[in-house]
């Protein structure tokens, strides 16, 4: 009898520590183990302390995890020397390391929420495990600003993907690394910017990415925007500005609703366009045209 993979989730968790309580129980029914990795001095990758509750983390955990799932993973993560963003990419390895070797990896950070997760979980386990080392990624939604009445998003221009899920855990970039990525129709939502200003000022001065934008600059563009402006806004990105195009508004009285209201949207991609984007050959000749084409340019 063929033998069912198991399914690892791992979450990355730092001063976002209180959002665990929206990420962590939709994950929950539908993971085999979760660990979360907690820097064990309470340092973010910039080495900076953050408020930590010792006792409310721990109360967190026991309303949730019912059937023992739930292991602790404290290492120290920030290095001094080492940038944030590498000192992210090292800490998803070490995490990736005290999982143990075998089943899906999946790796999330603590203000994500993975919506619709069992069903993931059940599209995982009908794919090949030992296939070559592939990630599978999916719809990264980032919430972008949260209003009295609902939320901004963040929508069009190119679809942001995420490799959450692999075979092979080996961190590169973030949760990037050199393997074929194959997208799976299913969303995360991302609680990067919809926080209070001083929560998000912590964030932004403390993240991977710290030191590759004009974060003064970003936050206080972001201060600005109401339900008045913000469909003048356009590719705004901090990195890769045509990455963010616009932005637009869904109501939600509560997290809770949220979730419901995204849940229930389909996937934007199709049966065909997936096969055709997870084919790897079309993969190859698209990459090789992509070469001769810049070759012949140059």
């Amino acid at each position: 009898m063929k033998e069912t993979p198991k399914i690892k989730v791992g979450f990355l968790v730092s001063y976002d520590w209180p959002l665990l309580r929206y990420s962590l129980p939709l994950v929950y029914n539908g993971a085999d183990e979760i660990y979360l990795a907690l820097d064990r001095k309470r340092l973010t990758w910039a080495g900076k302390p953050f408020a930590f509750d010792e006792d409310v983390f721990g109360d967190l955990l026991k309303s949730i995890d019912f059937d023992g799932k739930v292991h602790l993973y404290e290492d120290d993560f920030f290095v001094p020397g080492l940038t944030p963003i590498e000192c992210d990419g090292r800490e998803r390895n070490l995490l990736a390391k005290a999982m143990g070797e075998g089943g899906w990896h999946v790796q999330i950070d603590a203000d994500e929420y993975f919506l619709n997760f069992d069903d993931f979980c059940s599209f995982l386990r009908k794919q090949d495990l030992h296939q070559k080392e592939v990630n599978y990624s999916v719809l990264l939604i980032n919430l972008f600003k949260k209003l009295p009445d609902g939320y901004l998003y963040i929508t069009g221009g190119s679809p942001e993907l995420a490799p959450v899920a692999t075979n092979k855990p080996c961190y590169h970039y973030a949760r990037r690394n050199g393997y074929f990525n194959k997208i799976a129709p299913f969303f995360v939502l991302h609680d990067t910017w919809a926080r209070p200003e001083e929560e998000l000022w912590q964030k932004i001065t403390n993240w991977g990415h710290r030191d590759d934008f004009d974060a003064v600059s970003y936050f206080n563009f972001w201060k600005e925007l109401n339900s008045t402006n913000y469909h003048t806004v356009r590719d705004f990105h901090p990195l890769e500005p045509s990455v963010w195009h616009r932005l637009e508004f869904i109501e939600a009285s509560t997290i809770e609703e949220l979730f419901e209201r995204f849940s229930a949207m389909p996937f934007p991609l199709g049966t065909w366009q997936l096969r055709l984007k997870n084919n790897r050959n079309i993969a190859r000749i698209k990459h090789l045209w992509h070469k001769v084409r810049n070759l012949w340019n140059s």
